[in-house]
């Protein structure tokens, strides 16, 4: 059975205009997030890194861990289909937040 993708690509929405959109996403350890899927290019801002698990619910057995710094930016280029994160977990021993900077279409 399939899992449905949220657009809501953080846990609280910012600020949003006609240009951007920001969210922010704070996990503490063993915290989650659900599986969310980003129709734009953003940037990604970590304030305080932390070691994040993605698991495809349909397919637990298949993750792969990611390791984040402080102060890391990154920018992601998402194509028409989109970029699906799947379910995420802060596997870490220190609380990660980041913030996601959607850029929207001119």
């Amino acid at each position: 059975m399939a899992t449905e993708s949220s657009d809501q690509v953080g846990q609280r929405l910012l600020f949003e205009n006609d240009r951007v959109r920001v969210w922010d996403l704070s996990l503490a350890p063993g915290d989650s997030f659900a599986e969310h899927i980003h129709r734009l290019d953003y940037l990604l801002i970590v304030e305080s890194g932390g070691l994040l698990r993605f698991v495809d619910p349909d397919q637990p057995e298949g993750h792969r861990e990611v390791q984040y710094e402080d102060d890391q930016v990154t920018f992601r280029a998402v194509g028409p289909a989109g970029k699906l994160d799947r379910h995420l977990t802060n596997v870490g021993t220190k609380r990660h937040r980041n913030f996601i900077v959607e850029l929207k279409p001119r």
